[in-house]
């Protein structure tokens, strides 16, 4: 199984083992701390950022953590929610403040990872799925909505979709049979209540690595589809398809889509693009950021929240998240990684 963010698990390790980089955190082995910053002002929308560091601040006799935290987009507080123990194949962890809890995935007996919830109120953790062996995504919709994931059942390969619903307690797994179709990329949409993800072919691209690693070339990517998903009918709307292209990253609102894209597997460049939802227009954008993963069309759709530098040479200078104007072509520093690793992070819309 090959998945799309365990290349950044090697950066993360380098850059925490960096001398004298890390400051005191909190000293944790099995259980959550939630951290003195749990009670915030949320007003609107916000982020969601998961943050990985040691557990006791130096080395990894007490295992690390992952610090989850949220920014408020409108009084622009940063709170620190909770520091949990980091077992996953990869850091992933989303803060649902309209369920007051926070979602994250998490080893079950070395077996392969599960999706799991922390009650901020209550303070208990609740496993809520034994069928998964990876989480690559994991999107919260609405009050009553799903929570969408792009996951990879036990015992198989590729990344399904998959919705977990709240009030059933179970997971649904979209074309279960379908053992070809990867899922991605995964992005929601709160203006119109629907889904949107990027999908390949598992049979392609494992044509185009076998014919990589022949040739000794640059390996060139499957075709990539993206398509609509309506969260009630469960019915799937095509969107655009790329020829021998890449999607890194989507997000979307209203009715754009926003694609980082590349014609090559980990080598530049690397592209964005505007996506009409409606007509699959695409309008490719020259922008001065560098950026490989998280980008998030504001809600306005005036901007871009997105993980990476300043720099379009450097993509490790100065990294953090920003905010990138269209109208006035400044960038804004929302927060810098200091000592520890960003892993990922996600804008989310409050009902």
């Amino acid at each position: 199984m090959s998945r799309k963010r365990i290349c950044f698990i090697m950066v993360m390790i380098f850059t925490l083992l960096l001398p004298g980089c890390m400051e005191q955190a909190v000293n944790q082995k099995s259980q959550i701390m939630t951290t003195q910053n749990e009670k915030t002002h949320n007003l609107g929308d916000y982020l969601s950022i998961t943050y990985t560091e040691y557990a006791n601040g130096k080395d990894t006799t007490d295992g690390m953590v992952m610090r989850v935290m949220s920014y408020d987009l409108q009084s622009k507080v940063m709170a620190k929610l909770a520091d949990i123990p980091y077992t996953s194949q990869y850091p992933l962890s989303v803060v649902s403040l309209m369920d007051n809890k926070i979602y994250y995935s998490a080893d079950v007996q070395d077996k392969g990872d599960q999706l799991f919830s922390y009650d901020l109120q209550s303070k208990k953790t609740e496993q809520l799925s034994k069928e998964l062996f990876a989480i690559n995504y994991i999107v919260p919709t609405t009050k009553k909505g799903p929570i969408i994931l792009a996951a990879v059942k036990k015992g198989e390969r590729v990344l399904k979709t998959v919705l977990y619903d709240k009030q059933k307690h179970k997971l649904d797994f979209m074309d279960d049979k379908d053992l070809d179709s990867n899922t991605w990329a995964v992005s929601y949409n709160k203006q119109v209540n629907k889904s949107y993800l990027a999908r390949f072919s598992e049979n392609e691209r494992e044509k185009q690595r076998n014919i990589s690693n022949k040739q000794q070339i640059a390996m060139v990517p499957p075709d990539y589809t993206v398509v609509e998903l309506n969260n009630e009918t469960k019915k799937e709307r095509p969107i655009i398809s790329l020829k021998k292209e890449q999607i890194i990253a989507l997000s979307s609102t209203g009715n754009q889509l926003f694609l980082i894209t590349s014609p090559s597997i980990n080598r530049p460049p690397i592209e964005y693009s505007l996506v009409d939802s409606k007509t699959g227009k695409r309008t490719k954008l020259d922008l001065p950021i560098s950026s490989r993963s998280d980008v998030y069309l504001s809600h306005d759709a005036k901007g871009i929240y997105y993980l990476g530098s300043t720099s379009k040479k450097d993509f490790n200078m100065g990294r953090g998240i920003y905010y990138y104007d269209f109208a006035t072509k400044k960038i804004q520093t929302i927060f810098l990684q200091e000592n520890g690793f960003i892993n990922n992070f996600m804008l989310v819309a409050r009902e």
